[in-house]
């Protein structure tokens, strides 16, 4: 079925600063930028991936475009008509989009209204992504690490640019920011193998593993703690050890009765033997104290340095990602005057270069020297922090021992007082009854209150198993639809496969392996591409055989309303690395021709140098044909 997710371009303006450096008009269907090499054709689709959202990176903006000051895009998505404008502002920086839901005509009367977007979503108004997203049709769509999808990604697949190697897939973005699951990502979203329903349940699965193991890690430190403690928490072990308590306590209650019956009277020896006992105890009880309270003085100065030791790597992890931000966001600093002599610092050789020291500077490696100190702070960080939480344990521990040993102090200090008062055996028995009957009446009490923590935890556990349940159903549900998305991603790959190697083989025998291909195989994890289990080729046969895909996969898309991409690429590559003239000319035909098939709306826009004569007119030209000394960017 026909793709009805379109974006198509109708025209472009650029501005500098009130001066009009560019403004052509583009139509449906296919788009050419003609000129020599060196007229500034890459720096127009450039800045059209700029106005609709993509980033570019601060080694990347070419000198006449950061002259201009401002972009207009004037474009119909799914056949509504909105014009799209973002300022030019260079060093990576990531201006809002405004945007305007009308024709470009009644943008520009005055106190017309649009709307800002900013690269981030606030609280009160959606990303320019976000709303890009939306006019397209789309869900917010999150990758499996619950990043969102941008614009900026999407474009890495729609806009072949020629900085990027031709033996990948998507355009080049430094490594530090990519990933293969969030090539995976953009891939299947875009060719619509992960399914909306599909990419809910798995959302909700990682929100039910989170849930569950933030459930765990709660019941595994209240169980740790209960168990250092020796505590039991189930409502039916609480109850099981009332009961007994109860038993106690009556057994208790009688043997008062059988005393007092008989009315025992003795002599005082076992309770002298008692005595010496008990004074045994107290000083065997008052020498661990002694030991135990001298390691917690010793634990809790180990504490306090961990504190610190974690307090100052945390200061110097923000001090080393505030760093960061400030040479990403504003670059290195450029001395006039040297700050140890004072003397006028003489300038640098290149623009890359240090100010000071005339060091190349690449803003990958320092990048990369961030992240190294980062990840070893973060070592240092959680090792430290392993240690802390171990002395914090024993200290836990030896103060739970404490309080014990000193509760069995006090009892035999009581004991013994109790002993010294009592005239004869029969009231040292009637009173230890009395003190035994008192303590299991305090230990009932205290277990009746421990019932009401036994519900609450028995409540968390509840949670736990229902978040345990629904992790195993939403698991069981997703991989039933990754079956059914499967097949689908296995007939995509069949009709791009035929079609690219349809394609390669009208090549003109520049390479043997593209006279009659068998298979074509993409992977977007590795971001690569096998044409008959080979990856590699000529350099300008490499360049064929990306652009040959990303043809290909526009075409599919087309005729199938499952795909994301919206009918919309852009080529600015297809006479890279050593392409000669004739065989440029040949994939120009083919694309043309194949072009010229589609009926229903898309839009392809493409760069070349080596125009074919069936492309150099106004039909599918897009601007004059750039001679040398020329310049797309009319700029004073």
């Amino acid at each position: 079925m026909t793709n009805n997710t379109t974006l198509v371009i109708s025209r472009v303006v650029i501005a500098q600063s009130g001066h009009i450096a560019y403004d052509e008009k583009f139509h449906a269907g296919l788009n050419v930028i003609r000129g020599e090499n060196g007229v500034g054709k890459s720096s127009i689709m450039e800045l059209i991936s700029y106005g609709l959202g993509a980033d570019i990176k601060k080694t990347s903006w070419k000198k006449e475009a950061l002259l201009c000051s401002e972009i207009i895009i004037d474009l119909a998505i799914n056949k509504l008509p909105y014009v799209f404008k973002r300022n030019i502002e260079g060093d990576s920086k990531k201006p809002p989009i405004h945007i305007f839901e009308g024709s470009y005509a009644d943008s520009q009367a005055l106190n017309q209204a649009w709307t800002k977007y900013g690269y981030r979503k606030t609280d009160s108004k959606k990303s320019f992504a976000m709303q890009i997203f939306s006019l397209l049709g789309y869900e917010q769509y999150n990758t499996d690490e619950n990043q969102s999808l941008t614009m900026h990604q999407i474009m890495r697949l729609l806009y072949v640019d020629q900085d990027t190697p031709s033996s990948k897939i998507f355009r080049l973005e430094p490594f530090v920011y990519d990933r293969e699951s969030l090539r995976k990502a953009i891939g299947d979203f875009m060719f619509g193998l992960d399914n909306l329903e599909a990419h809910k349940t798995r959302q909700e699965l990682i929100a039910a593993t989170k849930t569950f193991e933030k459930l765990n890690e709660e019941t595994l430190t209240i169980f740790k703690v209960l168990g250092r403690s020796n505590l039991k928490v189930t409502t039916a072990s609480i109850e099981s050890e009332i009961k007994i308590l109860y038993e106690s306590l009556e057994k208790i209650n009688q043997s008062q009765s059988d005393l007092k019956r008989d009315g025992v009277h003795a002599d005082t020896e076992e309770l002298t033997k008692r005595a010496v006992e008990i004074n045994k105890e107290i000083s065997l009880s008052t020498s661990g104290i002694s030991k135990m309270e001298e390691r917690l003085l010793l634990i809790s100065y180990d504490i306090s340095n961990s504190l610190e030791f974690i307090t100052t790597i945390e200061h110097r992890e923000s001090s080393l990602r505030n760093s960061q931000l400030t040479v990403n966001e504003l670059g290195m600093i450029d001395f006039e005057y040297c700050p140890s002599c004072l003397t006028k610092v003489s300038p640098p050789e290149s623009a890359s270069s240090c100010k000071l020291c005339k060091s190349e500077l690449d803003e990958q490696v320092i990048n990369e020297s961030y992240i190294q100190a980062l990840n070893e702070l973060d070592f240092q960080k959680k090792e430290s922090s392993k240690i802390l939480n171990k002395y914090i344990d024993e200290k836990s521990e030896i103060s739970v021992m404490l309080k014990n040993e000193y509760n069995e102090i006090r009892r035999f200090k009581n004991e013994f007082n109790e002993i010294n008062s009592f005239t004869s055996e029969f009231e040292a028995k009637l009173t230890t009854l009395a003190r035994d009957k008192g303590f299991i009446e305090s230990q009932i009490l205290a277990l009746k209150d421990r019932l009401t923590l036994a519900a609450e935890i028995q409540i968390l556990l509840d949670k736990k198993d229902a978040a345990a349940t629904s992790m195993s159903t939403l698991a069981m549900a997703l991989k039933a639809l990754e079956f059914l998305s499967e097949n689908r991603r296995k007939s995509i790959s069949f009709k791009v496969s035929q079609q690219v190697t349809s394609i390669l083989s009208e090549d003109l025998g520049y390479e043997d392996a593209f006279s009659s291909p068998d298979k074509f195989e993409y992977d977007f994890s590795t971001d690569s591409m096998l044409l008959d289990d080979v990856a590699n080729f000529s350099a300008s046969s490499n360049t064929l055989l990306k652009n040959t895909f990303h043809l290909s996969v526009l075409l599919a898309a087309i005729n199938d309303d499952k795909f994301r991409i919206p009918c919309f690429m852009m080529f600015d590559n297809i006479e890279d690395n050593g392409m000669t003239e004739e065989r440029s000319h040949n994939f120009q035909r083919i694309l043309f021709n194949l072009c010229q098939k589609v009926s229903s709306d898309y839009q392809l826009i493409m760069t070349t140098s080596m125009v074919d004569p069936l492309l150099n007119n106004s039909k599918v030209g897009v601007g004059p044909f750039y001679n040398k000394g020329e310049h797309t960017l009319n700029i004073r």
